[in-house]
């Protein structure tokens, strides 16, 4: 059995109510396209802008496309059977001839854009539509060793672009120029940028989710670095925070709480823990240092085809770490006008414990 059928066969053994026969995965155009339709294909080149992926119960598919990525369809001839459609009137006419042979047709509702749904329904009238976006959903969370591989691949690059950023750091350098400068690295180690780098200074590292801006790096800063490269369409996310000089009494209090925050639940991961209760750890970890209401975000979220893949570590959580999974540990302290602090890995759900992907020191570092 090939990748795409046990891939197949895995979401729908993840379906507990009504099955459909067959499960419709359709791209719109950039940048609404279904990760999955790439998690069933596993297609490494193309874009397949308005494609359709139809698995089967018994592992079969098709694939169908225009003729714009008949090169890049290739790869898939030995998974799928593939139909090259000239234009839009031809693939309605595809569109129509799946509907006689089936009753029921499942739909991953949350990527599927509301247009292509509209169609779905009035060109296939008699058909019942189900949503099996919690499987699909479910069924990634899991990673199988091919997946590993690729996500270790894009860690290892990312750990070592992480490596020569300190050699770039100055006096005066803004972010903007080492936001390009870690841009420009892991496009030099052949993958790709798994999302935009964030790379704060100072008072600016206080922002989660900061995108970056002229601020130049001087003597007393704390500088946070978070970015990720795309290895083969997976995704890696990595953050560290540095400090230009010798730390502060409060900085040092500030990252000393995020590490062992870290530390503590890097040591509890293993299958079978509860997601909620590793969120937890850290909460209380970080709320025993004086720093509960600076603690602002989940603990982590899963990692995969997209940097946020399908479920976050968090008190609301509801399900258990299972062997396979790969998640980021991310716990941080954030004090506006101030600065912060994140400490972010990727770490892989092993048999008995975890493995951490992005393997490179936490410890404060100075320059």
């Amino acid at each position: 059995m090939n990748q795409t059928s046990r891939r197949i066969q895995r979401v729908y053994q993840k379906i507990q109510n009504e099955r459909p026969d067959a499960i419709f995965i359709k791209n719109s155009v950039e940048p609404h396209i279904d990760l999955s339709f790439f998690y069933f294909t596993n297609l490494e080149s193309g874009i397949f802008e308005n494609s359709i992926f139809l698995a089967y119960p018994n592992g079969e598919a098709s694939l169908y496309t225009s003729k714009l990525e008949e090169e890049s369809v290739k790869e898939g001839s030995t998974r799928f059977k593939t139909t090259i459609f000239k234009d839009s009137k031809e693939k309605e006419m595809i569109l129509k001839k799946i509907g006689t042979n089936i009753d029921k047709i499942g739909v991953n509702s949350r990527e599927l854009t509301y247009q292509d749904l509209l169609i779905l329904k009035k060109t296939l009238p008699n058909v019942k539509i189900l949503d099996v976006s919690k499987a699909i959903t479910e069924a990634r969370l899991v990673k199988d060793n091919e997946e590993i591989k690729k996500l270790r691949t894009a860690a290892e690059i990312t750990t070592k672009v992480w490596k020569n950023i300190p050699s770039i750091l100055r006096n005066n350098v803004t972010e903007s120029e080492v936001k390009a400068q870690i841009s420009y690295q892991i496009q030099k180690e052949g993958a790709t940028t798994a999302f935009e780098p964030i790379t704060s200074f100072g008072v600016n590292t206080a922002e989660p989710h900061y995108l970056g801006g002229n601020a130049e790096l001087k003597s007393g800063d704390f500088a946070l670095f978070d970015f990720g490269a795309r290895n083969c369409r997976y995704c890696a996310d990595l953050t560290r925070t540095l400090v230009v000089g010798r730390p502060s009494y409060k900085q040092r209090q500030i990252y000393d709480a995020v590490f062992e925050a870290s530390n503590v639940v890097l040591d509890m991961l293993k299958p079978g823990i509860e997601a909620s209760e590793v969120h937890r750890k850290v909460v209380n970890t970080i709320a025993s240092k004086g720093f509960r209401k600076e603690f602002t975000h989940s603990t982590g979220h899963a990692l995969g085809l997209a940097v946020h893949d399908g479920a976050t570590l968090s008190n609301t959580s509801k399900f258990t770490l299972e062997e396979g999974m790969v998640f980021t540990i991310e716990p941080g302290i954030y004090l506006p006008g101030f600065g912060g602090v994140r400490i972010e890995d990727d770490v892989l759900i092993r048999k008995g414990d975890c493995e951490i992907l992005t393997s490179t020191g936490r410890e404060m570092l100075e320059i």
